[in-house]
């Protein structure tokens, strides 16, 4: 899948969330990862391993 494909499914899942601003973003921090979501929906969850 490539990079822009990434891109815009979360652009329209953003859009779709009303376009929430960057106070909604939260971030978990715990020694293996980083999670960063917005609201509940899954297309606006990532999450950074530290492997």
């Amino acid at each position: 899948m490539a990079l822009w494909d990434d891109i815009e499914r979360t652009l329209i899942a953003w859009q779709g969330a009303e376009r929430p601003d960057i106070g909604t973003v939260r971030l978990r921090v715990t020694p293996s990862s980083h999670t960063y979501w917005i609201g509940d929906g899954p297309a606006l969850r990532w999450e950074h391993r530290l492997t």
